[in-house]
């Protein structure tokens, strides 16, 4: 059985929280969803230590996100550790998962640590910061699909829960207040050292069984639980990364993802934009127009040995406004274009922004399950999928992680590591 159970509500999400404990040997796999429990889990149990599932409940009401926790736990309630991965930013269900997490596994005080220090996200006095601003004055405010609109962590868990919430400063330790409900536990965090101390108190107090936070805490609990020496991690060393284009894909419409992507253009990257009322035309996938802009993608991977290829929200073509019903549908529907793409260009590695998008392409290729490898930058996670699909590198970002550069980053990263192939 796996010593560590970790949920998350997308995919960028568990792919950011399980390398935390993949880069320090741990060996770790990431299911796609809970639908793939079943093919999966019983052929990785005894070789794998982490396991991640991307619940993808982000965007489905309360209630189902709620019950989808509970089955979760329900198929693994003999795993000595659970660890439930929240957005750093709070987006999604926070209550409802939360909560069904606590009567799942029948714990009367519950452990969150939103922190995440090194990307800027911090909690003090029981908000949560964004490089110093609350959350709910920040871009995340008007974030297309789970709209922030506290800043004080009671009040968005309170939102979905009844069960009562106190706030624990970075340095306090958590006595039980005795609350026939149970209660969270939200622990101020502003710095790496905090989370640590936070995590070694927590252990002390026998409270680190079951916890709560995003990838930023889940590094200094790979410190604390006791894992066995078995299973390792298998080491990808560069020399297995073969020289490939590079194609980045970016249905994400956060305003970092945009930057992000308008910088890249700016410096001469192609860029190929398609309509996301077109994508979810069945038809349109056969059509003139989308073998035209295949063959143009095709054409500049050949020349440039780089395209980015994203919706035209997501490449800045048009206002959020006009493509925003359906979005995270849309994202997904770039696995099928990118399906037709490659049989143009063979073999490519792949960047992807964005949890929606990254799921669509996953499925739509046939990947069953990912292994992280290293991370790049905090939050920028490469990572190998695998499946019916076969094998294939990956690079993954959550839509709101890193800074204008991003792209011309991961792609001398990647160049790097392609370089170290070639050079052996």
């Amino acid at each position: 059985m796996f010593t560590l159970l970790i949920l998350a509500d997308d995919l960028t999400g568990a792919l950011d929280t399980g390398v935390q404990f993949a880069k320090k040997g741990r060996a770790t796999r990431v299911l796609l969803s809970p639908a793939f429990l079943a093919g999966q889990a019983e052929n990785t149990a005894g070789s794998v230590a982490v396991l991640v599932i991307n619940t993808d409940t982000r965007h489905c009401s309360p209630g189902d996100a709620g019950k989808i926790i509970t089955a979760c736990l329900e198929q693994y309630r003999d795993v000595p550790y659970v660890y439930k991965k929240t957005d750093s930013t709070l987006r999604g269900h926070i209550g409802a998962e939360l909560e069904a997490l606590m009567r799942a596994r029948d714990i009367s005080q519950l452990p969150f640590v939103p922190a995440y220090p090194g990307l800027g996200r911090t909690t003090a006095g029981g908000h949560q910061l964004l490089r110093g601003v609350p959350i709910d004055r920040t871009d995340m405010a008007a974030d297309a699909l789970n709209p922030i609109r506290h800043s004080f962590i009671p009040d968005i868990i309170g939102e979905e829960s009844d069960t009562p919430v106190r706030l624990v400063p970075a340095k306090g330790a958590a006595t039980n207040s005795g609350s026939s409900k149970g209660e969270m536990l939200v622990y101020d965090g502003g710095t790496a050292g905090e989370l640590r101390d936070i995590a070694g108190s927590l252990k002390k107090q026998g409270l680190l069984s079951v916890t709560a936070g995003c990838a930023g805490f889940a590094e200094f609990l790979m410190e604390e639980i006791p894992f066995p020496a078995r299973p390792a991690q298998a080491k990808i060393d560069n020399d297995a990364i073969p020289m490939l284009p590079i194609l980045i894909l970016s249905g994400s419409r956060h305003p970092v993802s945009l930057d992000q992507v308008r910088t890249a253009l700016a410096g001469g990257l192609p860029g190929i934009a398609v309509d996301g009322e077109k994508l979810r035309r069945r038809e349109w996938f056969n059509g003139e127009e989308a073998a035209a802009l295949e063959d143009d993608c095709a054409e500049a991977l050949k020349r440039q040995g780089v395209c980015i290829l994203g919706t035209a929200v997501a490449l800045g073509q048009i206002a959020g406004g006009a493509d925003a019903a359906g979005t995270a549908g849309v994202a997904g529907l770039l696995g099928k274009l990118l399906e037709k793409i490659l049989t143009k260009t063979g073999p490519l590695h792949l960047v992807v922004f964005g949890g929606d998008t990254l799921l669509g392409i996953m499925k739509i290729l046939k990947f069953d399950y990912i292994i992280p490898i290293k991370e790049i930058r905090p939050g920028i996670v490469l990572a190998r999928a695998e499946g019916r699909g076969g094998s294939s590198f990956i690079v993954t970002k959550s839509g709101a992680f890193g800074g204008p550069g991003m792209i011309e980053t991961i792609r001398g990263e990647l160049r790097l590591m392609c370089r170290a192939f070639l050079e052996e």
